[in-house]
């Protein structure tokens, strides 16, 4: 971390005193005399929690979970329509070479994307047998998302 660091009139200091370690904030705006304030890390970590500006620890977790949980969604979507493609699109009318390549590509960035999130992504999805996906309402589905 670096000591000082001078950001639109406002220097921010860190400080050692006979209390502990604290931020020294100093702001001069053209005026004579800089205003300064001595602030412990923690009381100007929750006054940035507290208007949004970062988030606390159990903030992040839930924003991390929620994404993770709408990415494996995403990927289980494409990798249902991979399999249905490769299974029951009409290929002997039209070419759709481009079609599977480009939903192989998003299969393969979603997967990667869900790779690190947990064991329980584990393996793909697809199931071996030749049993057509179930069909889902649309807003059962995007309900399915959150």
């Amino acid at each position: 971390m670096h000591n000082k660091l001078t950001h639109h009139h406002l220097t921010a200091e860190a400080v050692n005193d006979q209390h502990g370690r604290a931020i020294l904030l100093t702001q001069q705006d053209g005026i004579d005399e800089p205003q300064s304030v001595l602030v412990h890390p923690f009381q100007l970590r929750a006054v940035c929690e507290q208007f949004g500006i970062i988030a606390s620890d159990l903030q992040a977790a839930k924003a991390i979970a929620t994404l993770q949980r709408r990415m494996k969604a995403l990927h289980e979507r494409i990798e249902a329509l991979a399999d249905w493609m490769a299974r029951h699109s009409d290929h002997r009318h039209a070419d759709l070479s481009h079609e599977t390549t480009q939903l192989q590509a998003l299969l393969d960035l979603a997967g990667e994307w869900c790779a690190d999130f947990d064991s329980e992504q584990a393996g793909p999805a697809v199931e071996s047998d030749s049993t057509p996906a179930e069909c889902t309402s649309a807003p059962a589905a995007q309900a399915a998302l959150l």
